[in-house]
């Protein structure tokens, strides 16, 4: 579980052997404490922006559709969607047993398959088997949905800057020894202490190192490319998955 922002701003306070704050006036705080919580908001925000999609920023979400409607928004806290794990998710009542959507470019959809979404209108067309990027902030599916379906996806999740002493970051607490060394070179940066601020940048970089090799950098492994074959209960017609 993440650590709250209390308890990260206290630990910074601590080393830095100044006075730590307390629950009742944390929304309060001026000065050396004031300058310590934006410190630990910097370093959070800091590590988040090295990676684009650490594990534990990994969320899932869902989308309704609405019959005859192709373009959809993201949810608000999306940072990066993971196009390959969109699914239309099985309905029995709708006859839908539940398929992948196979993700294609914007100028695909637009030559081939948007004319025929447009001109079935309200209606829609059929059930979704294509996605694509939305023009803007979000994602198109086609054929245009004929029923209500439920889409199903997977992304990364924005960071939200801590504010209240109980808000908490997506960084888990193992990783606090990160955050506050981050928050120790932000803190002496905004003090423009340059020798501390650099050594203390050499030790958050090297801890940043660590967690990025530990999360994010993997050893390449052989995968098989063999799509299996079955058929599918909803239709009398055999399909790739």
């Amino acid at each position: 579980m993440p650590t709250q922002f209390l308890d990260l701003t206290n630990e910074l306070l601590r080393r830095l052997n100044e006075v730590q704050i307390s629950q009742a006036n944390f929304a309060s705080v001026q000065g050396v404490q004031a300058m310590a919580k934006d410190a630990v908001d910097a370093s959070i925000e800091h590590i988040l922006q090295q990676e684009y999609t650490w594990p534990f920023e990994a969320v899932s979400g869902t989308q309704l559709l609405v019959v005859g409607q192709e373009d959809y928004d993201w949810p608000s806290d999306m940072k990066v969607p993971k196009w390959n794990s969109f699914h239309v998710v099985k309905d029995v009542l709708l006859n839908e047993y539940g398929h992948p959507l196979k993700f294609i470019s914007r100028d695909l959809y637009h030559s081939q398959l948007k004319d025929d979404d447009d001109n079935a209108g309200s209606d829609g067309r059929s059930v979704p088997q294509w996605v694509c990027e939305k023009h803007g902030f979000g994602f198109t599916v086609s054929p245009s949905p004929d029923q209500a379906y439920t889409v199903s996806f997977d992304y990364w999740a924005k960071h939200t800057a801590l504010v209240d002493y109980d808000d908490t970051s997506l960084i888990p607490s193992n990783y606090d020894e990160v955050i506050i060394q981050g928050a120790l070179y932000h803190f002496y940066m905004f003090r423009d202490n340059s020798e501390q601020a650099q050594m203390a940048e050499m030790r958050f970089d090297r801890q940043l190192k660590n967690m990025r090799s530990l999360l994010i950098n993997k050893e390449d492994r052989i995968r098989s490319s063999y799509i299996s074959w079955r058929r599918r209960p909803s239709f009398n017609q055999d399909y790739f998955t």
